[in-house]
């Protein structure tokens, strides 16, 4: 029995995965009380449905550019430093975000702060767990930091939700606000080894849109349909469900029922390459199908249901990638291969947001024809190749 539990779960973490572990699982635990009730909160004070996809678009935008320079400052001072130097960035996010309604200059301030910590946080985290993973138990790896993750964000959206219906979202923004600075704690426990490495601007561009990168290109842009979850999906729960309270419940116990599915799929991914390949197809299929159930919702059953089955399809989807991309990292280059998977998740949002800007343009905020979009993204997800990303430049 003892031998069955274990074989659920990475059993040979190096300190540095470890150390990422416990600041991600922070992190995640302040962003989580916060995400869900973001797109409301601009929502709720005025902004638009177009608003606040203009508002996204100027930060993802910003942040294709902007991402090959977090890249670089990783790889030249560490990638424990360059998570560090994110967590004031996001703190000045959501002190942005709390000014916002009373004065909107504080918008393109909060659209370079969130630039400035997702540019550093993202190469560095990506990085770090690729070149500290073990190879035979990534999909253990990935799984058990997702379900941990998924553990903290039961308790972040009821949190979240319960701050806001007594103090308001002052007080959560300044409680997310202190949690992600502590988060870098675990960082500093112990000193990071690091060699100097210089990283080239350009040639990130160049990979991005090589041919030889095209088909896993077009596979990672996929990851648009996760803005239309994110923004769009919150925005579609506040029309139906106005309870803040409830809001988080139902979005905390939607999570409960995804995480032990968690460690099954990184059970399944650590794997066989060709069961890899078939769990993402089948997850593929399954969330685009999730998102046609999402056009039917229309009350706090429907929202739980369809909130359940997106995360458990969308665990099913981004575990055999993530693990994939970090196994594939090290046959080539960390850095340059998670830069290539960011920057072309990047452009899927980008997408995403033009598509949806286009869609509320014609058909007045119409969330079937949103919802239909995060389907059809969603099928390019099996698009992706498991193979190394081709380098194709001369640094």
């Amino acid at each position: 029995m003892i031998k069955t539990l274990k074989s659920f779960f990475a059993t040979k973490l190096s300190y540095q995965v470890r150390e990422l572990y416990i600041s991600a699982s922070m992190i995640c635990f302040a962003t989580s009380m916060v995400a869900i009730f973001e797109p409301i909160y601009l929502y709720k004070n005025g902004l638009s449905i177009q608003s606040i996809l203009l508002f996204y678009l100027g930060i993802y935008v910003t942040y294709l550019f902007i991402v090959p320079f977090g890249a670089k400052f990783a790889r030249r001072f560490g990638y424990e430093k360059a998570i560090f130097l994110s967590t004031p960035f996001l703190a000045l996010y959501y002190i942005s975000l709390f000014f916002v309604p009373s004065n909107f200059l504080f918008i393109p301030i909060a659209i370079l702060a969130f630039t400035l910590q997702k540019s550093f946080y993202w190469p560095g985290y990506h990085a770090d767990f690729a070149r500290f993973g073990r190879d035979g138990e990534r999909g253990k790896e990935v799984s058990n930091i997702m379900a941990i993750m998924n553990a903290v964000s039961i308790i972040g959206p009821f949190v979240g939700g319960l701050i806001i219906s007594i103090f308001g979202f002052s007080v959560l923004f300044v409680v997310a606000t202190a949690v992600i600075l502590l988060s870098n704690i675990a960082l500093l426990a112990t000193p990071e080894k690091f060699k100097p490495v210089d990283f080239s601007y350009k040639d990130a561009f160049k990979r991005l849109f090589a041919k030889e990168n095209r088909r896993n290109f077009f596979g990672y842009v996929g990851f648009g349909e996760e803005f239309i979850g994110m923004v769009i999906w919150p925005i579609f729960i506040f029309t139906l469900i106005t309870n803040f309270l409830s809001i988080g419940s139902l979005v905390a116990l939607a999570s409960l029922t995804t995480t032990i599915i968690l460690l099954f799929v990184g059970r399944i991914v650590d794997g066989a390459e060709d069961q890899r390949r078939s769990v993402l197809k089948i997850g593929s299929v399954f969330k685009s199908f999730v998102w046609l159930i999402r056009m039917l919702v229309s009350g706090p059953l429907g929202v739980f249901l369809g909130d359940a089955l997106s995360r458990t399809t969308n665990n099913v989807i981004v575990v055999p990638v993530l693990a994939m991309t970090y196994d594939r990292a090290n046959d080539t280059s960390v850095m340059k291969t998670v830069v290539f998977f960011e920057m072309a998740l990047i452009v899927g949002k980008i997408i995403a947001i033009v598509l949806s800007l286009a869609v509320i343009a014609l058909l007045q905020d119409s969330f079937i024809a949103l919802f239909l979009i995060g389907a059809l993204m969603t099928l390019l997800y099996s698009l992706i190749k498991f193979e190394p990303i081709k380098v194709v430049n001369h640094e």
